[in-house]
């Protein structure tokens, strides 16, 4: 076999300039390798690669096509030619090759085969064609030793095993990167959606497979689409007479990664400018409405006689005169759309179901009341920044209920008003005054109780979950102790009442000393009346004599400093008792317990207990309050048709 030598060189000093890491991340790396195997008119290109794991020293990641592959002269002449216009003296089309028609040429600079040394030291290239192996590796630290290599006989890659040799293979072109510089994990899912992001030629003639999984460039759902039908591009001509497609949608939700948000400009299938707003800052409300808004922009002529796109293929140099008209045209098309979307999703929310259901009742509301309910309701839904919230409930739901009940309170206002104008004798003057505080002592109290029976809910799924009692249940509790029992209500953690205990049998008082061991109780009170010692156990576990004693000794604790006469008078408290909360006592410990519970030192209550004695009192309160005001009315026919109050407890 003839003596065979690769030569590298380079127009223009190019890897000086370009420094060989231009392309951060296995994402614009691979993109420029899948774009180089289109113009070598490939049907398939197929990357390995390791997914979901942080990349290691020995990892590999390797991108095979079977385009037309490279002889041995093509390789030198072509592919290791740094900075060889692709198209020059050509029409920037390829050739027919394998039943595909010509295709219009991605590369133009002559660089992308560099970018493979964004994310690897080492590139290994093995090549087939007319039935013959060409096979070389390039080295990052070798290509990069000499400063001044390229102006002397050039960087001589590396000869590998196959190189030369005869093969009865199909062409194609498969490409080694080893010596990897990226460590980071690369999420599957995530990296085929960003690669398909970055090229629009994927369809039956160019298909692109990861680790075995087919990328495809489907779209995400869009409450509003422009056009509408999925797939569909509006073209549209600019100012200079150059012709452009594009297509735009806004998400139901913001869209999480900034990177996603904003326009696409692609030149020849392949992305020139990533995702961005024309540099418009779009105002208050545009603004907030950009986190929900992507699309996509075909402009080739930013390629054609003048390139326009930068180095990097993550750019357009806009302030050319030729890119000056879509850079206009994008800055008024997100406005436009930006407006569109403002009204589209107001007239969304006024038919929402509660909403509708507010002003349809708010047609029986006095005039004045009415005119003004229309109006904020419309204010309210035309903020986009409304949303929702992290429990996933409308917010604008939630503003035009309040805006409904704060406008019924001012009718009761205007009743007092005119009650107090009234003669003596104007009975029903005064009747009309009783039933509107009857009603809006309603309205209040269910808002308290429907609050409340969320946060019941809540601690039910705590005990179902028999989450621990320290620090889960007891931190909920002790935030909540209307949950034990609704006299609670204005009872508060006193810590001064922990120290009592912890100076009596030692530890450390709840909620201090972080990282030390927590005791199982805390202390309410009033500071003046009452103090109770509360300990919990865990729902699902039963106490025995132990914790029954221990609970015993706590109480008594506190007795003798608060009820000793020699306590000073404002300290003293005339009720201390205790609070046990478990799922039941131990047979053997059974008799002990109905001494002290007889005997007044504390209750023993179990989780279901004190849950179904919670949602019964809540329930039969707010039916009380309700049954005494007009049910005709429309606020409290709302109350008794809202299911988060009517339930009947389980």
């Amino acid at each position: 076999m003839s003596q065979r030598k690769y030569i590298m060189t380079v127009a223009g000093q190019l890897f000086r300039h370009l420094g060989l890491q231009m392309y951060s991340g296995a994402v614009p790396a691979i993109s420029e390798l899948i774009s180089n195997a289109y113009d070598a008119m490939a049907r398939n290109v197929w990357i390995k690669l390791p997914t979901g794991r942080p990349l290691q020293e020995n990892d590999q990641i390797e991108v095979v096509d079977d385009g037309h592959g490279m002889t041995f002269d093509e390789c030198n002449a072509h592919y290791l030619n740094v900075g060889r216009d692709r198209r020059g003296g050509q029409s920037g089309r390829t050739d027919p090759y394998n039943g595909l028609d010509p295709r219009r040429v991605q590369g133009r600079k002559g660089i992308g085969k560099l970018a493979a040394f964004g994310i690897a030291d080492h590139v290994g290239l093995r090549t087939v064609k007319n039935n013959r192996i060409s096979h070389f590796a390039l080295d990052y630290t070798e290509l990069t030793r000499n400063d001044d290599f390229a102006d002397h006989d050039g960087y001589e890659p590396e000869i590998l095993s196959e190189d030369g040799r005869s093969t009865d293979e199909v062409a194609g072109t498969a490409i080694l990167l080893s010596r990897l510089k990226i460590t980071r994990r690369i999420d599957a899912d995530e990296f085929r959606r960003s690669i398909a992001r970055r090229l629009l030629v994927l369809d039956d003639n160019f298909r692109v497979h990861v680790n075995d999984s087919l990328i495809s460039r489907d779209e995400i759902p869009f409450q509003v689409r422009v056009p509408e039908e999925v797939g569909r591009w509006e073209t549209c001509e600019l100012s200079d007479g150059n012709r452009i497609k594009w297509w735009a949608g806004f998400c139901r939700n913001t869209i999480p990664d900034e990177e996603k948000r904003g326009f696409v400009v692609y030149v020849r299938g392949k992305l020139a400018q990533a995702p961005w707003f024309f540099d418009l800052s779009g105002g208050v409300w545009g603004q907030h409405g950009m986190q929900y808004l992507t699309g996509e922009i075909q402009a080739d002529y930013l390629d054609d006689e003048k390139d326009l796109v930068a180095t990097d293929r993550g750019t357009v140099r806009w302030e050319d005169p030729v890119a000056v008209p879509l850079r206009d045209w994008g800055r008024k098309m997100v406005r436009d759309l930006l407006e569109h979307w403002t009204d589209k999703r107001r007239q969304a929310k006024v038919k929402s179901p509660i909403v509708a259901k507010y002003v349809e009742r708010a047609q029986r509301l006095p005039p004045r009341e009415r005119k003004v309910f229309k109006k904020v309701v419309d204010r309210i839904c035309s903020i986009p920044q409304l949303g929702r919230d992290r429990d996933g409930k409308e917010i604008t739901d939630d503003l035009v209920k309040f805006v409904y009940n704060a406008l019924t309170n001012r009718s009761f206002l205007d009743a007092i008003r005119r009650l107090n104008t009234a003669s003596p004798d104007d009975i029903d003057k005064f009747t009309e005054v009783v039933s509107e505080w009857d009603i809006i002592a309603a309205v209040s109290t269910a808002h308290v109780v429907k609050g409340r029976v969320e946060i019941i809910q809540k601690f039910k799924k705590m005990i179902d979950a028999k989450l621990r009692e320290k620090p889960d249940m007891q931190d909920f509790l002790r935030e909540h102790p209307w949950l034990i029992d609704p006299k609670w209500e204005m009872l508060t953690h006193e810590t001064t009442l922990d120290r009592i205990i912890v100076d009596k049998f030692g530890g450390h008082p709840t909620g201090t000393h972080e990282g030390r061991k927590r005791p199982d109780y805390f202390c309410l009170g009033d500071r003046y009346q009452t103090a109770h010692v509360v300990e919990l156990k865990r729902p699902g576990k039963q106490v025995g004599r132990e914790e029954l004693d221990q609970l015993r000794d706590y109480v008594n604790a506190l007795r003798d400093r608060l009820q000793d006469g020699s306590t000073v008078a404002q300290y003293r408290r005339k009720t201390v008792s205790g609070l046990l909360i478990a799922d039941g006592v131990r047979p053997d410990a059974k008799r002990i317990a109905n001494t002290y519970q007889s005997g007044g030192l504390f209750d023993i209550r179990t989780w279901s207990n004190l849950l179904d004695a919670t949602e019964v009192l809540y329930a039969d309160y707010l039916k009380a309050v309700t049954m005494r005001a007009p049910q005709n009315d429309p606020r409290i026919e709302e109350l008794n048709n809202d299911p988060h109050l009517t339930e009947e407890p389980e």
